[in-house]
């Protein structure tokens, strides 16, 4: 079940399917230095809204990839000028060292393949490449395993233990530059959900279309035990 196909999703999030808007994905923009001639990939781009942020507020040109074919058609009507491609982190079909820069923002948590993902990441990015990552974590880690009781397509699902990510990415190859707490931006979200729908185990089983409603008050009290939180992270393939 992938819950960013749902419209209740779509109207809690807008087109990014996450906290925060492009509010990071600019911060990052200007961190990274970025501009018309890098060669951007985003990965688990949705309906392409970074890809559309991208090319009208900078002029650059990104290429998206994304594994839901129902997102990907939203995608290409509403940016005929960029590229779309069906695909998943962990097997990305395009060449060695092909991209400057990529974004994955609150999608790595979605990838069932972690390592394999990040390894793949670091392939496509050329020398000095940039990885730019915004995504939920868990302030207690140690309630994640409870999440795997759950087939649910959701960052929730897949929140990070964050010291495990940092080793992660460091196995891979990256050098970590930055890494900041922005869970406000997630507790932003999350207050404008419950005014709308009364609660979030309201939320999560209109997302996730359970008429019992006993699986996703489940699950959003597992979450509640995980004590979620939401960070930005910025990598860089050394040379």
């Amino acid at each position: 079940m992938n819950v960013y196909e749902s419209p209740y999703m779509q109207e809690a999030t807008g087109d990014t399917l996450r906290p925060g808007g492009f509010t990071l994905t600019e911060e990052a923009v200007r961190f990274c230095a970025l501009n018309k001639r890098d060669r951007i990939l985003d990965v688990g781009c949705g309906m392409g809204a970074t890809v559309s942020y991208l090319y009208h507020a900078y002029g650059i040109k990104a290429v998206g990839i994304d594994p839901s074919e129902k997102l990907l058609e939203k995608a290409r009507r509403n940016n005929p000028f960029a590229s779309f491609v069906q695909g998943f982190g962990h097997d990305l079909p395009f060449d060695d060292e092909t991209f400057t820069c990529v974004f994955a923002e609150c999608t790595l948590s979605l990838m069932h393949d972690l390592q394999g993902s990040l390894d793949e990441i670091y392939r496509v990015l050329a020398h000095g490449g940039w990885f730019v990552l915004n995504d939920v974590y868990a302030k207690n880690p140690e309630a994640l395993k409870a999440m795997d009781n759950f087939s649910v397509t959701s960052c929730m699902r897949g929140m990070h233990d964050l010291a495990s990510l940092q080793q992660a990415l460091q196995r891979a190859g990256f050098d970590v530059m930055l890494v900041e707490d922005c869970s406000g931006l997630l507790k932003e979200l999350m207050v404008k959900i419950i005014f709308s729908h009364g609660s979030m185990s309201t939320f999560w089983s209109k997302t996730m279309e359970d008429k019992t409603a006993q699986t996703s008050c489940s699950f959003d009290q597992r979450i509640t035990q995980c004590k979620p939180g939401y960070f930005r992270m910025i990598v860089k393939k050394g040379d």
